[in-house]
């Protein structure tokens, strides 16, 4: 499946959303969004519903060299995350949160789609998504990106060839 990337009518985000890359400022921020997710979110997100101190730790652990963070901002707050975490020299894993008002409203694609164009960006082969089976926009996202998703034990495994990827109107 080839993927274009770039000026897209398909990845736009609704209007007012904006979107940039979290430093070590912004930790507070990130622990603020996770924290404030409703429990199938967080369960959709950590596989489980987390406590406030594990996802603090979490979000520390994410601000640092190597590993990236967009936020998507709707007037001053972020609404939607999505993360690149890089697993080995070619392969990185892609992981990604929505608040419930802003579910499938576009956001989650427009992250992915970043994400995406990061990855490809990096000079990564492979990008990887997991999930769990019941968790639905999350499959629905993996496999509109090209993504083969596969079951095990109620775990879904899935990976994006960014050879596909291409720069550009698609």
């Amino acid at each position: 499946m080839s993927i274009a990337l770039g000026p897209n009518p398909q990845f736009k985000p609704p209007k007012g959303v904006s979107f940039g890359v979290l430093g070590v400022a912004d930790i507070p921020l990130l622990v603020e969004h996770l924290t404030s997710l409703d429990a199938q979110a967080r369960q959709d997100r950590f596989n489980g519903g987390e406590s406030t101190e594990m996802i603090a730790a979490y979000a520390q652990r994410c601000i640092q060299p190597g590993v990236l963070v967009i936020a998507a901002r709707h007037g001053g707050h972020v609404i939607g995350v999505g993360e690149l975490h890089p697993s080995s020299i070619n392969v990185a894993e892609a992981a990604f949160s929505i608040d419930a008002a802003w579910r499938a409203k576009g956001v989650g694609t427009a992250l992915f789609a970043l994400i995406l164009e990061a990855a490809w960006s990096r000079g990564l082969s492979e990008l990887d998504v997991s999930t769990h089976s019941g968790n639905e926009a999350m499959k629905r996202l993996a496999r509109k990106f090209g993504a083969e998703l596969r079951f095990s034990q109620g775990d879904g495994f899935g990976r994006i060839d960014l050879d596909d990827i291409r720069m550009g109107e698609g």
